[in-house]
C-alpha cells in the first residue's frame, strides 16, 4: 500500500481525496500511511490549499524513484500485487470457484485464461489473465517490452470520471527455468 501511495505521488502532488479515488482505499487508511511515509522522510506536503474548515494538503514524493533491498522487504511487491490481483478477480464474483482454463487456441498454441465455471467456460469479462511461454531473441524481447510499455502508457492516466475503475496491469519477462 505504501509503495503504491508513494509512487502515485511521484507523478504529481495529490490530496488524500485524489489518492483515495486513484488507489481505491478509504481516507482513514491513507491518512495513516501518509503520516508514516512523512515520518520516514519519503513524502512531503507540496502545497496547502486554504478553504473553510481544514485546509487541503497536497502530498508529493521526495524523489522520482526508490531503491528497496529485496532482503529488507517483508514480501516482494510482485507477490503482493499478484495476491491482490487474484483476490480482486475472486471478489468480482463474490465466490471462490473461478478456475484456470488450460487449452489450445485455434492455431494450436497453449493458453491459460481465467474463467467462471458456472458460465460454461466463458472468460471473466472485466478481468484478463494471460500466460504464455515465448521463444525470443534478446532483440525480440526488448522490442516486445518496448511495445507493451508503450501500449500500457497510452492508457495510463486516461481513466478520469465516475465510470472509470482502477485495474492492476502486469507484464513481465524472465528466462524460463529449463526443468520447470
Amino acid at each position: 500500500m505504501r509503495s503504491r501511495l508513494l509512487m502515485a505521488c511521484v507523478r504529481r502532488d495529490q490530496s488524500l481525496t485524489e489518492l483515495a479515488r486513484e488507489l481505491d482505499q478509504p481516507l482513514g487508511k491513507l491518512h495513516y500511511h501518509v503520516r508514516r511515509l512523512m515520518a520516514c522522510g519519503l513524502l512531503t506536503v507540496e502545497r496547502t490549499e486554504q478553504r473553510p474548515g481544514r485546509p487541503i494538503r497536497y502530498y508529493r514524493a521526495i524523489a522520482q524513484s526508490f531503491l528497496v533491498s529485496m532482503a529488507d522487504a517483508a514480501e516482494p511487491m510482485g507477490e503482493k500485487w499478484n495476491r491482490e490481483l487474484r483476490q480482486s478477480m475472486i471478489r468480482q464474483f463474490n465466490r471462490k470457484n473461478l478456475s484456470e482454463m488450460h487449452e489450445l487456441d485455434a492455431a494450436g498454441r497453449y493458453r491459460v485464461r481465467l474463467v467462471d465455471p458456472d458460465s460454461r467456460g466463458q472468460s471473466v469479462r472485466s478481468s484478463f489473465d494471460f500466460w504464455k511461454v515465448l521463444r525470443l531473441t534478446n532483440q525480440q524481447r526488448c522490442s516486445l517490452a518496448a511495445e507493451l510499455g508503450a501500449l500500457i502508457s497510452r492508457y495510463d492516466g486516461k481513466g478520469e470520471g465516475s465510470d472509470h475503475r482502477s485495474f492492476i496491469v502486469h507484464a513481465a519477462f524472465a528466462p524460463k527455468m529449463r526443468n520447470a
